[in-house]
């Protein structure tokens, strides 16, 4: 397998020319996925055992975190800090102003598979609604989080939807498939869209999807941020 990539136009630059390269039409490896292709190279550990011990180190793993400790593997390193201004010295934490975050990069043996990447260029023949950002205004922090009742941004390519059509629009799909479509947009245009989240998305982590009707076709697009979001503490 290859990754596959196309090229549309850039709209976060000044430069009417410039394009970027977009991930497109790779598939997402499951744990279910990743156990089978251990047990079928003739493991001796069964399915069960292998999700077993998976279950286990991601348990102990959230525990670290939840300790406050950061975690150093050979896949991924995870390091917590806080956002936010204090007003001085004497300042405490206060989760009105300030948030914790986990920052998550990539571990050695992550790093070293980057070379072995195979490419192929592709071309993107159905127009869909691109999300390059997702910023909250209110911490400055791009593509991680958001904050409940606050207001944000998402900046891209064909991202204007019809407000009076409830299947177009901003959603914010729970892991649980619950979508809370966003009522209250401030700003609907091709390259941003300015809207406020509902007080009720305060827990849990969310994918957000932009669905529209692009001009010249009649059913509708969907364009995926390509990172999960979560709200701030």
């Amino acid at each position: 397998m290859t990754l596959r990539y196309g090229l549309i136009p850039n709209h976060l630059t000044d430069d009417p020319n410039d394009y970027m390269g977009v991930v497109t039409n790779n598939e997402t490896v499951t744990v279910e996925s990743i156990v089978e292709q251990m047990i079928g190279k003739g493991s001796t550990v069964t399915k069960a055992e292998a999700l077993s011990v998976i279950e286990e180190f991601e348990y102990a793993v959230v525990e670290a975190v939840k300790n406050g400790n950061s975690v150093n593997t050979e896949l991924f390193r995870i390091t917590p800090s806080i956002s936010g201004v204090f007003a001085d010295q004497s300042d405490g934490f206060d989760p009105m102003r300030h948030a914790i975050r986990l920052n998550l990069n990539a571990g050695s043996r992550l790093t070293e598979a980057i070379s072995d990447i195979e490419l192929r260029k592709v071309e993107i023949s159905s127009p869909q609604p691109m999300l390059q950002q997702f910023i909250d205004l209110k911490t400055n922090v791009v593509n991680e989080s958001f904050t409940a009742g606050q207001i944000a941004s998402i900046r891209g390519s064909l991202l204007k939807f019809d407000t009076e059509d409830p299947k177009q629009g901003i959603f914010f799909i729970a892991s649980d498939g619950t979508e809370t479509r966003i009522e209250n947009v401030v700003k609907n245009k091709p390259s941003e869209l300015l809207f406020f989240i509902p007080e009720s998305l305060s827990s849990g982590s969310f994918t957000v999807e932009v669905r529209t009707v692009l001009q010249n076709t009649k059913t509708i697009r969907k364009g995926i941020l390509p990172v999960d979001l979560v709200p701030t503490s």
